[in-house]
C-alpha cells in the first residue's frame, strides 16, 4: 500500500515548500496530482521507465518490458500541460492513455493471480505481432476495458438481426492499423469477432449493438377469429377456402417473379400462411391470418354460407358391417388410383386418345374416407363411380369365419439312477503287537480321520448318505476285512398335459402365453467387522409355454395354420443370484390341418444313457470278486414331448356352433370348480334352485344388422336399434 508520503522522493514525496521545487506526481487524499509542464530543472522531468515505476508502486500490478523496450522507455519522456488530478482507483486508465500516446502498448499474460503487463513499443518493430497476443475477453466481461486504451483485447459479440458478413464488409473502413486491429464474422453463426485496443473495441461493439437494435423487424402477430356457420358444413368450406388461399399465394409469388428479379428486386418479406381449423362441435371455423387477409377470408366466408336448394347428394356413408373401415378404405383408394392410372395408359395408346389434363383425373373421381368411431365410410364420388365403389364393398365386407383352435402339448420324462459301490477299509491281523492296517479301495463313501493325533490316518469313518443306504462291517475280534457297501436306486416319472385354446378370426394372429416367475436375489457385502450383508430382490426368470398362431381357411375348408412353440422348463431351484438350469424347446413350422381333427404337428424324444464304473485297476476286473473294488453308477433320462392341434371352423352365421362349443366348456368347468364359480362369469348358467335346467338348448339371440347406406341421424347407433327402425320401415310400407 502506498501511504500519504512515499519512499520515492522524486515524483512521490511529501507536499512541497515554497523554496522547494513541484515534484510531477504528488498524492492528495484519494487523488493523485500530475504536474509535468512546471517541473524544474529538466533533469527532475519524468521518463516513461519512471512512470511506469510509478504506476507499479501505485496499483501493484507487475509490469516487465524487452530491452529494446527498455531504451525507448528511458529516452522518451511524458509531457502533459496543465495539471491533472487523478483519483487513485483511476490511476492504471489514465498510465494507458499516456502509453498508448506515447506509442506503447499493454499486453496482459498468463492467467488471474499469476498474469504480469507486458510493455511494448510500436516502434520497435513488434506492431506486426501484436494481434496475436490480444487477451481474449468475454461479453459479458467487456465493459471492463472501455478505459483502456493501452490494452489489445479480442472478443466476440452476438448479432442475431444484422448479416454479419456484409455488416463487416461495410465497415471495413473503420479498420486504420491492420497490424492491431481486426473484425471478421465468425464462421457461419450470427457473430462478429472484434480485435483491438480496449477502448476502441467497446466503442466498436457498442455502435454494432445499435446497428443490430436498428435492423431488427418486429413480428406482425397474426388475428384469430371464430366464425360460426349457419347453412354450410365447416369441413366442407375449409377446405374450400383453403384451396383459394393456396392458389391466391402461389399466383402473387410468380406476379412478384414476373416484375423485379437480380439484385434491383424488391426484398420479399416473410409471408404468414392463414391457418383454418374446423370446431365440428359447434360446426364453426376457427382462422388465423394476419390482419391485411382476415377481412378478405370473412367475407368470402359469409358468400359460401348461404342456403341452397336441396339437390342431388355427392356424399354419401355407408355402414360397415365386418371389415374396419380403415382397413377397407385404404384398399379402396390404393386399387381404384391404381386402375385410373391404368385406364388412362391404355387411352393414351388408342388412336385419337387425347391425354387428360392435370394427370389423374381417374384418381380424383371420389374421395373414401374411413370414421373409425362409427366403422362407416365417408364417400363422396360421381353417381356412376358410386356404384362402383358399393359393389367393390359389399363384396369386401364379408364377415370372416373364426377358427377355434384347440391344442395339447404332452410331455412325459422319466429317469432311472443306479449306484453301487463297495469299499474295503482296514484289516487288523490278530497276534500282532503293532496295532495298524492298511487301506484298500476308496470311492467316495467314507473319510479317512486320524484319531491318536499322529499326523497319519487310521480310521475310516463312513460319510452319512442323503440318498439310498450304506452299510458295512467296520472292525471284528479276530481277522476281518471292513466292509462299506452303499445302494442307491432313484426312479423319476412325470407326465405333464397343457391344453391352452384360443378363438382367433380368419388370417388373424393370436398368442398364449404361461409362464412360471422365479425371483433371483443379490447380496451386498457390508463394509467394517460389525457390518452385515444385506439381500436385495434382482430380477425374475421366466419359464413356461408360449405360442403363437395364425390360421387361414382354404377355399376347401381345412386350414393353413403358421405355429410358433416354446416350451421351457426349469430344472431345480433358484440358488440365491443363481437361476436355476432351463430347459427350452422350439417349434416353428406351417402346416395344413382339416377341420375338426386332431393332428400331430411335432414330437421331441430324447433318451439320454450314461453308464459310469470306477475300479481299482487290475482287482476290478477280476471275475465276481471284482465288484468289491468298484463303484458303478447307471443314468438313464427319457423325454418324449408331442404337440397336437385340433382347428374347429366356427362358420354359423348367428354364432350358434361357437355358444355350443362354449357350453360344453362351460360344464366342464362346473365339474372342476363347481356351478356357484361359473355363475360369476355367467350369471345365466346352470339351473337357478326350484328350476330345471334348460340352458344347453338356447340358441343365441345375435342377428346381423342390416348393411350398406344410411341417413345421417343413424350413424352410430347400435345394431338393435338399426334392426328396430329398419323393422319399422318395413311394417309401415306394407300399411300402406
Amino acid at each position: 500500500m502506498i501511504a500519504t508520503v512515499l519512499a520515492l522522493p522524486l515524483w512521490l514525496p511529501a507536499l512541497p515548500t515554497q523554496d522547494q521545487d513541484v515534484p510531477p506526481i504528488q498524492e492528495v487524499g484519494d487523488a493523485y496530482i500530475i504536474n509535468i509542464a512546471k517541473t524544474t530543472p529538466p533533469d527532475m522531468g519524468l521518463t516513461l521507465d519512471r512512470f511506469v515505476d510509478a504506476c507499479q508502486q501505485v496499483t501493484g500490478i507487475n509490469f516487465t518490458y524487452a530491452p529494446d523496450t527498455a531504451t525507448y522507455l528511458e529516452q522518451a519522456q511524458l509531457r502533459l500541460l496543465g495539471t491533472k488530478t487523478v483519483p487513485k482507483e483511476q490511476f492504471y486508465s489514465f498510465f494507458q492513455i499516456m502509453m498508448i500516446i506515447n506509442d506503447f502498448v499493454c499486453t496482459e499474460i498468463g492467467p488471474e493471480g499469476l498474469s504480469v503487463i507486458v510493455i511494448e513499443s510500436l516502434q520497435s518493430g513488434a506492431r506486426q505481432t501484436l494481434r496475436q497476443d490480444a487477451v481474449l475477453v468475454s461479453p459479458d466481461e467487456l465493459e471492463r476495458y472501455a478505459d483502456q486504451p493501452a490494452t489489445l483485447i479480442t472478443t466476440v459479440i452476438n448479432l442475431p438481426n444484422t448479416d454479419v458478413r456484409q455488416l463487416s464488409n461495410s465497415m471495413r473502413t473503420m479498420i486504420t492499423d491492420a497490424n492491431t486491429q481486426q473484425m471478421l464474422p465468425a464462421g457461419n453463426t450470427d457473430s462478429m469477432v472484434l480485435t483491438g485496443f480496449g477502448s476502441n473495441v467497446v466503442a466498436l461493439a457498442r455502435m454494432l449493438r445499435i446497428v443490430d437494435e436498428a435492423s431488427k423487424v418486429e413480428p406482425i402477430v397474426p388475428e384469430f377469429e371464430v366464425i360460426p356457420l349457419e347453412y354450410a358444413s365447416a369441413d366442407e368450406i375449409a377446405s374450400t377456402i383453403e384451396e383459394l388461399l393456396d392458389a391466391s399465394r402461389r399466383a402473387a409469388q410468380g406476379a412478384q417473379r414476373g416484375q423485379q428479379q437480380g439484385a434491383t428486386g424488391a426484398l420479399q418479406q416473410g409471408q404468414q400462411e392463414a391457418k383454418i381449423m374446423v370446431d365440428p362441435r359447434t360446426n364453426s371455423l376457427l382462422v388465423m391470418a394476419m390482419p391485411e387477409d382476415m377481412p378478405a377470408i370473412q367475407e368470402l366466408i359469409a358468400r359460401l354460407d348461404v342456403d341452397v336448394v336441396e339437390r342431388e347428394r355427392s356424399y354419401h356413408i355407408y355402414n360397415l358391417e365386418n371389415v374396419s373401415a380403415d382397413e377397407l378404405a385404404e384398399t379402396l383408394n390404393d386399387f381404384l388410383q391404381d386402375a385410373g392410372r391404368l385406364e388412362q395408359g391404355r387411352g393414351a395408346t388408342g388412336q385419337g386418345a387425347q391425354p387428360r389434363q392435370g394427370g389423374g383425373a381417374q384418381s380424383t373421381e371420389f374421395v373414401v374416407v374411413p370414421d373409425p368411431e362409427t366403422n362407416s365410410l365417408l364417400i363422396a364420388a360421381s353417381r356412376t363411380r358410386y356404384q362402383e365403389l358399393i359393389t367393390l364393398i359389399e363384396a369386401l365386407d364379408e364377415r370372416q369365419d373364426q377358427v377355434l383352435i384347440e391344442t395339447a402339448l404332452i410331455e412325459l420324462t422319466g429317469s432311472d439312477f443306479l449306484d453301487i459301490g463297495v469299499e474295503l477299509g482296514v484289516a487288523d491281523i490278530p497276534g500282532v503287537d503293532s496295532v495298524g492296517g492298511f487301506g484298500l479301495s476308496g470311492f467316495g463313501m467314507s473319510s479317512l480321520e486320524d484319531t491318536d493325533g499322529d499326523g497319519v490316518p487310521d480310521v475310516k469313518v463312513p460319510n452319512i448318505p442323503t440318498r439310498g443306504i450304506s452299510a458295512g462291517i467296520l472292525d471284528g475280534d479276530n481277522f476281518n476285512l471292513p466292509v462299506l457297501l452303499q445302494l442307491i436306486e432313484e426312479k423319476r416319472n412325470s407326465n405333464v398335459l397343457n391344453i391352452p385354446s384360443v378363438l382367433v378370426n380368419n388370417n388373424g394372429s393370436a398368442t398364449v402365453t404361461t409362464l412360471d416367475e422365479q425371483p433371483t436375489t443379490t447380496v451386498t457385502l457390508g463394509t467394517g467387522g460389525a457390518a452385515a450383508t444385506q439381500e436385495n430382490f434382482n430380477d425374475y426368470v421366466e419359464a413356461g409355454i408360449t405360442m403363437q398362431i395364425s390360421p387361414s381357411i382354404s377355399a376347401s375348408r381345412y386350414l393353413r395354420l403358421d405355429i410358433f412353440l416354446e416350451v421351457s422348463n426349469f430344472n431345480g431351484a433358484v440358488q440365491g443370484s443363481i437361476p436355476p438350469p432351463r430347459t427350452t424347446r422350439t417349434l416353428e413350422t406351417q402346416v395344413n390341418v382339416p377341420d375338426g381333427d386332431t393332428m400331430v404337428i411335432g414330437g421331441i424324444i430324447v433318451d439320454n444313457r450314461s453308464e459310469t464304473r470306477r475300479q481299482v485297476p487290475f482287482l476290478g476286473d477280476l471275475p465276481i470278486i471284482g465288484n468289491l473294488f468298484a463303484r458303478e453308477s447307471n443314468n438313464l433320462n427319457r423325454t418324449a414331448l408331442y404337440f397336437f392341434v385340433t382347428p374347429h371352423i366356427m362358420q354359423d352365421e348367428h354364432f350358434a356352433d361357437l355358444a355350443e362349443i362354449s357350453y360344453r366348456k362351460k360344464l366342464e368347468a362346473a365339474d372342476t370348480i363347481g356351478h356357484e364359480r361359473v355363475r360369476l362369469i355367467d350369471n345365466n348358467f346352470g339351473p337357478k334352485e326350484g328350476e330345471i335346467e334348460l340352458s344347453g338348448f338356447d340358441v343365441p339371440l345375435y342377428a346381423s344388422p342390416e348393411r350398406g347406406e344410411v341417413s345421417g341421424e343413424e350413424v352410430g347407433l347400435d345394431p338393435v336399434e338399426i334392426n328396430r327402425r329398419l323393422e319399422e320401415a318395413r311394417n309401415d310400407g306394407q300399411d300402406d
